[in-house]
């Protein structure tokens, strides 16, 4: 009865905040990353100094400088969140309910108070396809769709919801920085990217949904284009055959910087693909951030290798903290032969454990993960926890 009588007046407070036009865009303190590869999240996302595969290119183009072999990957993604079906059914099965807007709101409420506090999330990739060759790359990556929401009782029940829809198109560039005085190896590479950014970010409340009980709507939808690039390098010191430090020949350590989204310009213009009734305003831009990282190789023994990895990334975000830009990562390495081989892995991202593994038969690769996101607070962490199953070809 009295949680009857607090869900009324709530709806009725939500009536009166629709009457004055209440609406602002979703509050989020989580960081997202443009691109994904799930070998680099099985790791803790730690991949700044390793980067020698496909997703080099997008990691660091350094990297490109170092591929012996080309490698062409053809993939289609999904990740979601531990409760993201569920709180999509709740949704729906609200959205049955039949009687007044007031009655109607009132279930929302309801509903929106059951999972207070909750995250979720649902990523999404389309046929995605990159081509790198030692020293350059090609990415084409059509759609590369991410939902995040979460559920706060800030002015009233919301669901803060914010949805990318990213369409690009990458070339990159890697060499080696020939200079006799030296000590070791310099790489250097460079990534140019096109990306088309479909934008949705609103509260949505409780009298938002008897409206219309699906979370993005058109009216608010933002597009924009912009075209930036990421610079990287890689620097794997020489180490004597003598000496105290001859100890690290065996861990041939390497290290990695990477400055992303250089030019940081923004969605500004428009090639109005998604948007056609939608705002004006540009989508969330994408942040010129510093990543910096360490590799260091386990000695090989019998079908077995791997190496360890420690990254801070993101340095320059809004949403950076030394909790959230640390990430640690170990994989191991197995190869039966050249068409039989994977990866097992682990890490901590964010603070969490993430875990993954890697089977690559003939031409086809399964990529499985369990990672998570840091989506509290700057002094209050809380986990997000997301599956993420990708199959590829591998050529």
């Amino acid at each position: 009865m009295e949680m009857n009588l607090k869900s009324s007046i709530l709806a009725a407070a939500l009536l009166l905040l629709s009457c004055a036009g209440w609406a602002t865009d979703g509050l989020f303190t989580s960081i997202h990353h443009h691109y994904q590869a799930p070998r680099a999240l099985g790791m803790g996302d730690a991949f700044v100094a390793v980067a020698n595969d496909y997703s080099a290119l997008f990691y660091n183009p350094a990297g490109l400088a170092r591929l012996s072999d080309g490698q062409i990957n053809m993939a289609v993604g999904t990740s979601v969140s531990r409760d993201f079906m569920s709180f999509y059914q709740d949704i729906q099965d609200t959205s049955k309910i039949e009687g007044t807007d007031a009655q109607k709101a009132q279930a929302y409420i309801e509903m929106l108070q059951k999972n207070y506090g909750k995250a979720f999330q649902l990523r999404a990739n389309l046929l995605e396809g990159i081509w790198v060759r030692p020293g350059w790359g090609l990415g084409i990556l059509p759609g590369d769709f991410t939902l995040d929401m979460s559920v706060h009782n800030q002015a009233a029940p919301a669901i803060s919801a914010r949805a990318y829809l990213d369409s690009t198109v990458a070339f990159g560039y890697g060499a080696d920085v020939k200079d006799e005085l030296i000590p070791g190896r310099l790489s250097w590479g460079v990534t140019g990217k096109f990306v088309n950014r479909g934008y949705f970010s609103k509260d949505v409340n409780a009298l938002d949904l008897v409206a219309d009980s699906n979370i993005i709507r058109e009216a608010d939808l933002r597009e924009g284009y912009t075209v930036d690039g990421d610079i990287g390098f890689l620097y794997t010191p020489y180490i004597a055959d003598e000496g105290f430090w001859s100890v690290f020949q065996l861990a041939r350590p390497t290290f990695g910087a990477v400055i992303r989204n250089v030019a940081e310009s923004g969605f500004g213009q428009s090639l109005n693909l998604i948007q056609k009734n939608g705002t004006t305003d540009p989508p969330e831009k994408l942040y010129r951030v510093l990543d910096v990282g360490t590799r260091w190789e386990y000695p090989s023994f019998w079908i077995f290798g791997g190496r360890g990895t420690l990254d801070v990334r993101d340095i320059g975000h809004p949403n950076f903290s030394a909790r959230k830009g640390l990430h640690v990562g170990f994989e191991f390495d197995w190869a039966v032969a050249n068409w039989w081989k994977g990866q097992y892995r682990f890490g901590m991202n964010q603070g969490f454990l993430s875990a993954g593994a890697s089977f690559l038969f003939a031409v086809f690769r399964l990529d499985l993960v369990t990672y998570a996101e840091d989506v509290g607070s700057y002094d209050v962490p809380k986990e997000n926890r997301v599956y993420l199953l990708k199959t590829n070809f591998d050529l």
